[in-house]
Order: C-alpha cells, then structure tokens, then sequence
C-alpha cells in the first residue's frame, strides 16, 4: 500500500504540475509522466513512460482528481487540528471557516481547477468502446488511493481529509458518531463544493460557505443526532441575533431560557445545561414577576447538577429555589415551590451517600404531597406525588430496606399504568426504579425483565447517547453481573457511549465513572484482574472505587493489602453511619480477607457486625447479608463443623414468600444456587416441593 501511495502522490505532483501550466486538451499523457519523479536509491529518476502512467491511472478523471488532491493538500500542510466546540452554531461555525479555507483555494488555483472541471467528467476512447473491460481498476486504501477512486467515478473528493477531522469535531459537539461517519460525510461534503464553487467561480464566498456549511448540518448533524439539535441550533440562533440588537437586554435572556430548556428537555448535554444555566440565572433580574422563573431555573439547573454527580453545586441550587419561593407573594402556590426544593434536597442526600438520611426526608416530604391528591387523573398534584413515591422507592432500596422499596416501586408503577397506560415513558421510568429495586433484593431475572421493557418504551422517546438511556443500559449491566455473567456485562459496556471520554465530558462523569466501576466488578469477576486495576486508576478513591480494588487484590492474592484498605475504608464509614448496604460490603470483603489470612477473631468481628447490621438497619434477608452467611456457612464446612451449616443457610433456602411477596433470592441467582450446592454437599439437600418442579412430569 505504500508503495502506490508513494506512487500516486508522485503522479500528483506531476499532474498539478501540468494543469497548472497548459489548457486541459493541451496536456498529453507524456507531458504528466515524463513530470514524474519516485526516489530510486539515493537519487530520483527521471520520469516514466506514458503506458505506465496508464496502468497506474486507467484514466484522465484520475489524472485532474490526483491534481486537486496534491494542490489542496500544499495549500493546506501545517494548519492546526480543529479546536473542540461547545454549540451547534459552533459547530457549524467551524464546518463554515474550513468551507472558506476551501473556497480561498479556489480562488488562488483557479486556472488549475477549471481544467480539473473538464477532465473529471472526461470518458476515455478506450472506455466508449463495447470491448473494453467494465470493471474498474482497484486502489489499495491511503488518501490518495481515494482520492484516485473517487476520480475513476467522476467525482472530487480532495478535501475530505481535510474536512473529516473538522466534520467529527463539529459532530461531538452533540453525539458521538460512528466510524467511519466523518470520513464519508467528509467525501460527500468535499465533491459538493468542488462542484458549487467550479461552477460558479465568482460567487460570493462567504455566502458559498455558508450555505454548504447549513446544507451539511440539515443533511448529516440533524439525522445523526436527532431533531432535538435543529431546535438547538435554531434556539441558540435566536439568542445570538437578540444579543446582537441588545446585549444582556430581555430579549436575550428569554432567549438563552429557551436554549437552556431545549438542552435540558431534547438533548443529552447537561454539562452544557448546567453552564447555559448558571448564565441565565446571573442574568435574570430582581423584579418580583421574575421570581418564579428564577426559582424554576435554579431548580432544573441543580437537577443537571446532580446528575452529573456535582452534589455541592445541586445542593447550592436547590437551596437558592427554596429561598426564593419562601419570599413568593400569597398569589403563588408558595407551598409546592418549597416542598419540591426540600423533594430535591432530599435526593442530594441520597446521592451523596446518606439513603437512610435521605429517606427521612423523602416521608416528610410524601406526607405533605399526599394531601388532597385524587383518587383518578394526571394533574400536577398526583404528578408531584407520584415523583417522590419513585424518590421514596429508591431511597428504601439504597438504605438497605429492599422488601419496602419492591413493595413501593411495585404501587408507583401500578398506579402510572392506571392513570397512564402502560406504554407511557414515565411508566417506563418507573419500571427503572422497580428494577433497581428487585436487583437489591435478590432477583436479578425479574429486575432484567421490567428493565427491558422500560429501556424499550425510553428508547422511542429519547437520545440514544442521552443520561436515561445511557443509565439503563448501566443498570442492565450491572443485572447480569449479579445474575452471574460477568462476561455479557463487559460486553454491554465495552463499546457503549458511557464509558467514551465525550460522555463524561459532556453527558455526566458521574454515570460514567458508575459505569467503569460496573465494568471493573465484572472484569475481576471474569478474571481479567489487570484490565479493572487499570479503569481504577483513572476513578476519583472514593469509598465504592476503593472496595472494587480491595476486590480486585483479593482475586490477585494481595489479601494484607486489601485488608488494610478495606480498614481505612470502614473508619470513614464508621463516622458516616448511614450508607448501611456499603457498609455491609465492607464488613463482607473484610470478613473474607480475615479469613484467608486465618485471623479467625478478626473474621468472626466482621461477620458478626454484618448480621448486626441485617437485624437493625438493613433487611436480615438483603443479599449482602445472605452472602455473609453463605460464606461462613462454606467456613463452618471447611473446618467440620457441619451441624451448623443448616441454620446458616435456612434463609438463603426459604421460599416462603417475604412482605414484598417473593422469596429472599430469586431463582437463578448465583447465592441460591451456591446454597443449594453447599447444602447437598453437606448432606443435607433442600426438600422440593410439587410447585418446584414441572407439573406436566408430575
């Protein structure tokens, strides 16, 4: 492939060479071989004969495509790669000061490219007669490979490296496009304005620029977004002309209000909400009217905040929201203003690792909402309500309450698919919530079902690279890595958009940085030990990241190591006392490198604390604590001890039905069945019932 790179770039030359000097009937295939100059040696030669110019070309198209290609790549050679965009009307932008770059190269090779303009369509004798060979001549992959291809089929596409870069950057300012994409819209980009500004070579340029640059982001952007980035382009047009008639006067503040709602309701840019936000709300005023809105803006912009994992900056918002409704006038409903702010604060809570706090806060809140709401119909009341009852559902589940949050999330959706219909997108949401519950709680395949059909409904309605559908497909994930299948979780993440640097910078480094720990767990799960050290190592030392690396150097038989870390990490839990299922892991990873180490007393402290905590603060039969027991039900075997080992797995093995109407672990789950394992191997298989086995056999 070099070698006809180095081939057809010397061809190149020669021809630009040519074109540049004589009309186009005027040039002869000898004129451009014997131009021709390959090194040989230490030396170059002196040019080639004109058959094997022919057998290299097939045919002038290739000859003009080949000299547009040498010219623009000189005119082009140094410039800087493309800076990255933070707007739409930035990104077209950029696509339009590289239009102008090309239009400008118009200018100054104008005598070249109007020959270039009669050979591209120029057809040989040889290919008119009816004998000659149909197929055409191949060229390995390179630019100038392409570029020769392209000009065998009549078309121009010598800027399209050039493009390309500038095209993706533009691109990643709203997703991330497959690949390939820039390459191709970079081709057809190219021959469209070699033809617009041949053909009219004394058109205006900047005008010429302009509308390529438009006919690109309507032809490929908008279709490789969504429609969402037309309305974005379109809102923050409006914005740039009010702020031309009067800066930072109304108009432009409505107008920056309209892109920050679009940002947050289309599209998946919260970043760039969070920041568009944070302008709007220095720039409205201090009239009373204005109050409302501020509160609103304050309110959604500390919502992006808090998906983006920025607790402080969420919490400083809300509590601004608050403040401001608690001076509205009697005119306003000043009470639901208040109670949303203490709603999202309590989410805060939750986010930063205080559930149980959290969920105080999220009753009182419920309590409040609850009044007057009606037994039928979607109006605002029921509609507040319903949000803090899915709030509620999952500050019971990350408290360690899992049987509450089932039994809650089960009521939220049940109540949206009565009100709703079952295929509504808030509906789905709930099913997320309701998912992220029975997951907790043990059942990993029935938390699989109700989560694909949410993601199947959330996907119709929202952007595939946005927040939602990006933190299903992690949730999913995360199912099948405690369904046990490690394996399949890494291969979800592996490609997706969540785990690309864009969407943290972007979308949300919080949902990415859950994702890469998702991955780690599996990838210590699968064995691969190395792989997850190194995502670790690119994650703040947070306390999950930290016992996902004590994990890692458990599975690589670092256990003193793993134990100390795992010590720094209960001290710090020891003064938070509130994230009880993350304490629970501790004691359990603490438990099991005690016992490695054959430091018994240590062991039993851990184990113990971790049936403390299901007896007081968690459910005594949340998987965690379950897995407790099963560990030192396998310890009480080892050491001969087997006359314990029934009492230790009872609860793994109940069926009974629990308060959230299941059994403590699901079927299939990897506890359940190492349970049914360990206790057969003990001699002490769990009994089947009728309803246990399939009936048509009975």
């Amino acid at each position: 492939m070099l070698a006809q790179e180095r081939r057809l770039a010397a061809i190149a030359a020669a021809s630009a060479a040519a074109f540049r000097r004589s009309d186009y009937h005027q040039v002869r295939a000898e004129d451009v071989a014997e131009r021709v100059r390959l090194p040989r040696g230490a030396e170059k030669d002196s040019g080639r004969s004109a058959v094997w110019l022919y057998n290299e070309v097939r045919s002038r198209r290739v000859l003009v495509a080949l000299a547009v290609k040498h010219a623009f790549d000189e005119f082009t050679s140094g410039e800087p790669a493309p800076e990255p965009t933070r707007s739409v009307l930035g990104a077209q932008a950029l696509v339009t000061t590289a239009l102008r770059r090309i239009a400008r190269f118009h200018q100054l090779e104008r005598f070249m490219l109007a020959q270039v303009r009669l050979g591209i369509g120029d057809i040989s004798t040889s290919e008119k007669r009816p004998s000659a060979a149909q197929t055409p001549p191949g060229w390995l992959p390179g630019t100038f490979g392409a570029a020769a291809a392209a000009g065998w089929e009549g078309r121009v596409t010598a800027y399209a490296e050039y493009l390309a870069p500038r095209l993706r950057e533009a691109a990643l300012t709203v997703t991330v496009p497959p690949e390939g994409w820039d390459l191709h819209s970079a081709e057809r980009l190219s021959e469209l304005a070699f033809r617009a500004m041949v053909d009219d070579p004394e058109g205006p340029v900047d005008h010429q620029a302009n509308a390529l640059a438009a006919y690109w982001l309507s032809r490929d952007l908008v279709p490789l977004a969504g429609e969402w980035a037309d309305r974005l382009h379109t809102a923050e047009r409006t914005c740039e002309l009010t702020e031309r008639i009067g800066p930072n006067g109304r108009a432009r503040v409505r107008a920056l209000d309209v892109v920050f709602q679009v940002l947050l309701d289309d599209s998946p840019l919260l970043v760039r909400a969070a920041e568009v936000g944070a302008e709007l709300t220095g720039l409205i005023g201090s009239n009373p009217s204005d109050q409302p809105w501020r509160c609103d803006v304050a309110s959604r912009r500390g919502l992006a905040l808090l998906r983006l994992g920025d607790t402080t900056g969420a919490r400083a918002g809300f509590e601004e929201s608050a403040r401001i409704a608690a001076d509205f006038p009697d005119t306003y409903d000043r009470e639901s203003y208040v109670t949303r702010a203490e709603h999202n604060l309590a989410e805060v809570l939750v986010e930063e690792g205080r559930p149980a706090a959290g969920r105080q806060a999220l009753l009182r809140v419920a309590e409040k909402r609850a009044r007057g709401v009606p037994e039928i119909g979607v109006g605002p009341a029921w509609r507040r309500l319903t949000l803090t009852r899915q709030a509620l559902a999952g500050a019971e589940t990350r408290s360690g309450r899992v049987a509450a949050g089932v039994t809650l999330a089960e009521q939220v959706v049940a109540d949206r698919e009565d009100r709703l219909g079952p295929d509504n997108v808030n509906t789905a949401s709930a099913r997320v919530t309701l998912a992220e519950a029975l997951l907790a709680a043990g059942h990993p395949a029935q938390a699989r079902h109700h989560l694909t059909e949410a993601m199947r409904l959330r996907e119709l309605h929202l952007p595939k690279e946005g927040y939602w559908p990006q933190y299903d497909l992690v949730r999913l994930a995360e199912i099948e890595l405690s369904a046990g299948f490690p394996a399949q979780a890494v291969r979800l993440l592996e490609e997706a958009i969540v785990l690309s640097p864009w969407f943290a910078e972007r979308v949300s480094p919080r949902l990415r940085r859950d994702a890469v720990l998702i991955r780690a767990r599996a990838l210590v799960a699968s064995g691969d030990v190395a792989r997850a050290l190194d995502d670790l190592e690119r994650l703040p030392p947070d306390r999950a990241a930290r016992r996902v690396r004590a994990t890692a150097m458990l599975a690589m038989g670092e256990t003193e190591a793993a134990s100390r870390l795992l010590g720094t990490i209960a001290e710090a839990e020891r003064e938070l006392d509130d994230d009880h299922p993350g304490q629970a892991e501790t004691l359990l990873l603490m438990a099991r490198a005690a016992t490695v180490l054959a430091d018994d007393d240590a062991a039993s402290t851990a184990s113990s604390a971790l049936a403390a905590l299901g007896k007081e603060a968690m459910d005594p039969t949340h998987p965690l604590v379950l897995a407790g027991r099963l560990d030192t039900a396998l310890q009480r075997a080892r050491t001969g001890h087997a006359s314990e080992v029934r009492e230790l797995l009872a609860p793994l093995l109940d069926r009974k039905v629990l308060p959230h109407r299941k059994p403590a672990l699901g079927d299939g789950h990897p506890l359940l069945a190492e349970a049914r394992a360990l206790a057969t191997r003990v001699g002490d298989p769990p009994s089947a019932l009728p309803e246990d086995r399939l009936w048509e056999d009975l």
